[in-house]
């Protein structure tokens, strides 16, 4: 069980004035961790949502402030960045009908308490790529069971809104993975060339071949 930052620990990176102290390494730990675990728990309250869809329903509610927490976390800093359209859509296909609010549920409420984790974090160091990932594909497949949910009760154009969310962040997380492994292969990234264009390029060699 991982410990949980407390909201004392929270707070103190969104209320006091002035620059924003940073987390330490070990809150940073259990902020990724305390997302992961809370983004696992809701996936399983909206993949139940025939047995309890007043749960189900908070958890999707709850999933629209989780993506845009996570949003702001990838933009570094709380700006508006490349997932914000991601955090739109799952939005528009987490909002209940006639504007009613959810009951709180033990899923939403992790996951609200994991946004506000997110945003304390502020942004994503580059030691921190494998999490980063994780938590992409996490949001994605978080999208996937809101689209399903929506779809098995025939709200086609919140399945819609879900499935652009669930695109978005599969992209990203694609195009994240690209990058990482770019910066693993600095000459692949520069030239564009693999390893096996030099292994199978052999240097010229005598005046002959030369012009």
């Amino acid at each position: 069980m991982v410990r949980p930052v407390t909201a004392t620990a929270s707070s103190r990176f969104t209320s006091a004035p002035g620059p924003a102290p940073r987390l330490t390494t070990a809150e940073r730990e259990r902020v990724w961790a305390q997302a992961r675990q809370a983004a696992d728990a809701a996936v399983h309250a909206i993949a139940g949502h025939a047995g309890d869809p007043a749960a189900a329903a908070d958890a999707a509610w709850a999933a629209s402030d989780y993506l845009t927490g996570a949003a702001r976390l990838v933009a570094g800093n709380g700006k508006a960045g490349p997932l914000e359209g991601a955090a739109r859509d799952l939005d528009r296909a987490a909002r209940e009908q006639w504007g009613r609010i959810p009951a709180p549920s033990a899923a939403g409420q992790g996951l609200r308490a994991a946004s506000g984790l997110l945003l304390a974090a502020r942004f994503v160091h580059q030691a921190e790529t494998a999490q980063l990932l994780a938590l992409l594909a996490q949001l994605a497949v978080l999208a996937d069971a809101v689209t399903r949910m929506r779809e098995a009760q025939g709200r086609a154009e919140q399945a819609a809104a879900a499935r652009r969310a669930a695109e978005q962040l599969h992209a990203a997380h694609t195009q994240r993975q690209a990058q990482a492994a770019a910066q693993l292969h600095p000459a692949t990234r520069t030239t564009g060339l693999d390893a096996s264009t030099y292994q199978h390029s052999p240097p010229a060699t005598g005046r002959g071949r030369s012009r």
